[in-house]
């Protein structure tokens, strides 16, 4: 019995540290993301939410729930208007992207929540929360971002046809 006792207090201990060490090594979204030490851009100036907004030209999605795929978002985002006047991308790769949007769901409910990110600088520029139920949550997170950008940004500005000839 004191065997079997030292060998499942020895296993517990090892599974412990083992999650221990991966927790410390592994970075989480956002974090091997940062470009600059202090978190400003290279001249030293921290931009404001509207000039890293009207700056950014590409985003990553990334959902933390089974209940909103990251395709859903950026299909419904690249299907905007104002996404495709402001000449806006999606981007595959977290790295090359200006702006992470994460998406969240708090559990045991039809809340979710997102945040979007400027990655050089790692400052939140945008967050809310939508509750949906039947699959309707990434339209709902998608208006947003596009409402509040537009206010950030002034406003949609496709180019006119009188000033293109």
């Amino acid at each position: 019995m004191e065997v079997l006792v030292r060998k499942s207090v020895f296993l517990l201990l090892l599974v412990l540290l083992t999650g221990a060490s991966f927790a410390q090594t592994t970075p989480g979204f956002g974090q091997r993301n940062a470009r600059t030490q202090d978190g400003g851009y290279p001249d030293g100036h921290f931009p404001d939410n509207r000039e890293l907004v009207t700056k950014a030209k590409s985003f990553y999605v990334y959902s933390d729930t089974f209940f909103m795929k990251r395709e859903q978002l950026e299909s419904s985002l690249l299907g905007r208007p104002e996404f495709k006047a402001w000449n806006l991308q999606v981007s595959g790769s977290e790295e090359r992207a200006d702006m992470s949007i994460r998406v969240q769901r708090v559990p045991f409910t039809n809340h979710f929540t997102y945040t979007v990110t400027d990655r050089v600088t790692d400052t939140i520029v945008m967050a809310g929360a939508v509750d949906s139920l039947g699959g309707t949550v990434y339209g709902l997170i998608a208006d947003e971002i596009v409402q509040k950008m537009a206010a950030l940004r002034e406003g949609p500005s496709p180019p006119s046809k009188a000033s293109t000839n």
